[in-house]
């Protein structure tokens, strides 16, 4: 069975607090609506209000949902605080929510998501997957950038005799951008310890995830470039 817009569950996962950013997902962005309205509007541009759940601990984003008729979950506050974890959040609305066989993470975060990024994640995924997940190229290969730090010294992470990049196995960063579940993969284990996952290959930029104001501020330039060449 493969992921349709019937048997499929699209969490939005929204906090109130930030440490790095205060109140990210709520607050206004690039002069425009929330974190969480332009994801929500994403999610909208491919499935029906009736499958979009917004999960979060916050009254006012509470009400930012509310206003496009998707289902909302108030998170239990130990499903909110710095400690919880993304895979017991995501248990829990597989739980209240369990007539669905796949489980579309969207992550407020991530900005530059666009309609064509879950389409694109929906395809892709075949028999026998248990993800999608989105990843995009580093800036620098880790068998050449990673170093460990042992007292005063640096050593390299993997030492190896590769010298040549063509000859290097392809190596990605995951990033926030899509994660397409199987539900019953996810339900045996945490999707890190999946043996089918399938890349969904995006661009440096496309993948930008907002944690501090840099990162804020970066993704608000990204917008109003896009918005001024169209």
């Amino acid at each position: 069975m493969n992921p349709t817009l019937e048997n499929t569950l699209v969490l939005i996962p929204a906090r109130g607090g930030s440490k790095g950013v205060p109140h990210k997902n709520k607050k206004p962005f690039a002069n425009g609506k929330s974190l969480v309205e332009r994801t929500i509007e994403t999610a909208l541009s491919v499935f029906p209000p009736s499958q979009i759940l917004l999960s979060t601990d916050d009254l006012e984003i509470l009400k930012q949902g509310a206003a496009y008729s998707i289902s909302l979950i108030e998170r239990d506050p130990k499903l909110a605080s710095d400690s919880a974890g993304m895979y017991e959040v995501m248990l829990d609305a597989i739980d209240k929510y369990p007539q669905n066989e796949f489980l579309l993470l969207l992550q407020p975060t991530s900005p530059m998501r666009s309609k064509e990024h879950v389409l694109d994640a929906l395809s892709l995924f075949k028999d026998g997957d248990d993800a999608v997940v989105s990843m995009n190229e580093p800036k620098g290969h880790p068998f050449y950038t990673l170093f460990e730090v042992h007292g005063e010294y640096a050593t390299k992470w993997n030492k190896n005799e590769i010298v040549r990049r063509q000859d290097l196995p392809s190596m990605y960063d995951v990033n926030g951008l899509i994660y397409l579940f199987r539900i019953s993969s996810l339900k045996e284990k945490t999707w890190t310890s999946f043996e089918a996952i399938r890349p969904l290959i995006v661009g440096f930029n496309e993948a930008i995830d907002i944690d501090t104001q840099d990162d804020w501020l970066f993704a608000e330039a990204l917008i109003s470039i896009s918005q001024n060449t169209i």
